[in-house]
């Protein structure tokens, strides 16, 4: 045999560039195969691992969504300026500790009011603070008292309103206890299940905290594994930060306002209690157009009962007026922020009735966080669509 004939012979042997590329392919694709069948397997245990902890994860990725641009950003920036010798992961983690403890007094403003309103001149706000720490039963009757007066004013102005008296003072007695049992409460949760609205918090703040910190990472690099170039995730930021402004300066904080004047208002003329109407004022002032009327008349109404038709008149005409100048201030500053309209605004408001109706009083922050991002999302697509086309 001839060596030109043992090489053809050898060359033979070996096979072809399109035989290695196919065993290659079905390799690769056997590997992958593999993978995918070991995930869709570990899907039964995850998700009996996580069902329980959804209400929660949800509503801390929406409240996440809300308020990172209005409360972890400022405090960041912030910070930075001061602490700019620590490492970025572990500032992210002091701020967003520290947003999330604001996030919370704010959120117990109602409840710092409604003690501040129960103590009344003689007791002051800390005392009774303190003796419901330290679970004294006159300063929990004191509390209870003030509820139980709060929700009898609110049942005098709107009496087809379902509350419940009874209900909500097993509701607030329970949260004292709760509050003064944190650590048993909570253990009691992670080991038996016993849902209770302080363990409930708790976990939702704590996933609210670690979203702060990480959560920002965690969409870049998503982006960034979508194919999204960095000058476009910048684009998607900013965006989702000016739509979020918007939403808490043109929805939120408007409706805040407003159920302050109309508390203001009720309170200092015609004699009601502030909370009460503070809180309703603020929730009806999401309804657009006619929102504050839903507050204002029968307020009026009730007082022309009482056979004081100058203040009835007084009441009506002041709170029409400070709508007006807060509906122009809001007119205003939603210009300075951004140019979207009307729409977004009924769509909030649909989002959070919907919301409500859906998920129950987490809805209030679960409905607007879907707005939110399906809106920003429609019109970061739009804006892609423009650039490709130039």
């Amino acid at each position: 045999m001839t060596e030109s004939q043992e090489s053809l012979d050898a060359e033979d042997s070996q096979p072809d560039l399109l035989s290695v590329k196919r065993n290659a392919f079905w390799q690769l694709w056997k590997r992958r195969a593999l993978l995918l069948i070991a995930l869709l397997i570990l899907l039964i245990p995850l998700y009996g691992t996580f069902e329980p902890l959804f209400e929660f994860i949800l509503f801390a990725v929406s409240l996440a969504t809300l308020t990172f641009p209005v409360f972890f950003i400022p405090i960041r920036r912030i910070a930075g300026k001061f602490l700019h010798n620590l490492q970025e992961q572990r500032l992210s983690e002091i701020c967003a500790v520290c947003s999330t403890l604001i996030l919370l007094l704010f959120l117990s403003s109602p409840l710092i009011l409604l003690l501040w309103d129960a103590a009344g001149e003689k007791v002051g706000l800390i005392e009774v603070v303190w003796s419901l720490a330290l679970g004294e039963e006159s300063a929990k009757n004191t509390l209870l008292l003030g509820v139980s007066e709060q929700i009898r004013q609110i049942q005098t102005i709107f009496p087809k309103l379902p509350i419940d008296e009874s209900k909500t003072l097993e509701f607030v007695a329970n949260l004292v206890g709760d509050t003064r049992e944190f650590s048993g409460t909570f253990i009691e949760f992670l080991f038996k299940g016993t849902r209770g609205f302080v363990a409930e918090l708790a976990l939702a703040l704590i996933a609210l905290s670690f979203l702060y910190a990480h959560g920002g990472n965690f969409v870049r690099s998503a982006l960034k594994m979508g194919g999204f170039t960095d000058k476009e995730t910048s684009s998607w930021f900013n965006l989702y930060r000016m739509i979020t402004l918007r939403l808490i300066s043109d929805t939120i904080l408007t409706s805040i306002i407003r159920g302050i004047a109309m508390g203001m208002v009720a309170h200092f003329i015609g004699g009601f209690f502030f909370l009460p109407i503070f809180l309703i004022g603020a929730f009806v002032g999401l309804v657009p157009v006619v929102g504050s009327a839903m507050v204002w008349l029968p307020i009026s109404s009730i007082i022309w009962t009482r056979g004081e038709p100058t203040i009835a008149i007084s009441v009506a005409l002041l709170s029409i007026l400070l709508n007006y100048l807060i509906s122009r201030a809001r007119a205003g500053m939603g210009r300075r922020l951004h140019e979207q309209g009307a729409w977004l605004s009924f769509m909030l408001f649909l989002g959070i009735i919907g919301g409500i109706l859906a998920y129950g009083p987490q809805g209030f922050v679960i409905g607007p966080m879907a707005v939110v991002l399906a809106y920003g999302l429609v019109r970061f697509l739009g804006e892609q669509h423009e650039s490709n086309l130039n």
